[in-house]
């Protein structure tokens, strides 16, 4: 089985694709554009062309692959709009996996055409099940033994705070600052790090010096950034919805309200114990639900079925 993934989110299609080469697949990623964060894909080959003439260089490109590959795993969204390209596809007889990551998704709702010819509709958080019934909650991969000896505790001079908003609207970026502003005028002698516009790789290296990592407080999930923190045993604020908090109890993050960032800093900064409790949970949570050979399983005998 040869497995094509179309598009570049947060790296996720690439983190699938290298376990399923470890499963003994073939799997490559193709995307249209270099990623703001520096993710590499296999093949990529940029387009700014407004539309129509980008949907038609998609299209040529994409027939270079078209008999190269038995499955299609798009995420985000296929080639063309409402997903009419989802027919041709089928017609071809291949496997057809429309992959949701956000916000193509949410508050919009599933496209007729996906619903109708997709052989798999996936989601990448259970939130975007509301807009997608139909859907299958594929959590997204990690690779944790990369990350399993960070010392989880840094040599840090004050206590470290970490916050890496890809857009401050959606990650509730106001509330963390008005926290912090809070924090100081309490006395609390913490470094706080606003983290924008970098590269993956200096994400990555801002957590594994960083004390707390703090996330988003407006979609009600986790992202890429609590997993990645979680794997180097970091502890993890993050807004979870409270209908998916009582579906998916025991998550080893302290669920933050906007209005309660700053008091849930404070229970961390005083409280080593509690930050090296959730720190050691949330590094077996991501082995047991977000491993990315057991997601890349997963994959394969969806495609199978």
């Amino acid at each position: 089985m040869k497995i094509l993934h179309i598009g570049d989110v947060a790296g996720v299609p690439q983190k699938i694709a290298t376990a399923q080469r470890e499963l003994g697949y073939e799997s490559d990623v193709l995307s249209y554009q270099k990623h703001p964060f520096g993710y590499e894909t296999d093949f990529c080959y940029p387009i700014n062309s407004k539309f129509p003439y980008n949907c038609i260089k998609k299209l040529v490109i994409f027939s270079k692959f078209v008999s190269r590959y038995d499955v299609y795993h798009f995420h985000g969204g296929t080639l063309l709009p409402k997903g009419i390209d989802s027919i041709l596809w089928k017609k071809f007889g291949k496997k057809l996996i429309i992959h949701h990551h956000g916000s193509e998704l949410r508050f919009k709702g599933e496209e007729y055409i996906y619903s109708k010819f997709a052989d798999n509709i996936l989601v990448s958080t259970p939130d975007l099940l509301e807009w997608a019934p139909d859907g299958i909650w594929l959590p997204n991969p990690v690779d944790a033994k990369e990350w399993e000896l960070i010392d989880p505790i840094p040599q840090n001079s004050k206590l470290r705070i970490l916050h890496a908003p890809s857009s401050r609207k959606t990650k509730g970026t106001e509330y963390v600052i008005q926290a912090i502003d809070r924090l100081k005028k309490y006395g609390y002698d913490i470094e706080f790090i606003l983290l924008e516009n970098v590269s993956h790789e200096e994400v990555l290296k801002q957590i594994k010096l960083s004390d707390v990592i703090v996330d988003q407080f407006i979609l009600g999930w986790y992202g890429m950034f609590s997993l990645e923190a979680m794997c180097m045993r970091k502890p993890v604020l993050c807004y979870i919805r409270e209908d998916l908090a009582e579906k998916y109890k025991n998550l080893p993050i302290l669920n933050t309200k906007p209005e309660l960032v700053c008091d849930n800093l404070i229970k961390l900064i005083e409280n080593k114990e509690l930050r090296l409790e959730l720190g050691s949970k949330g590094q077996k949570y991501i082995e047991n639900v977000h491993e990315s050979k057991k997601i890349a399983q997963k994959l394969i005998e969806l495609y199978f079925n």
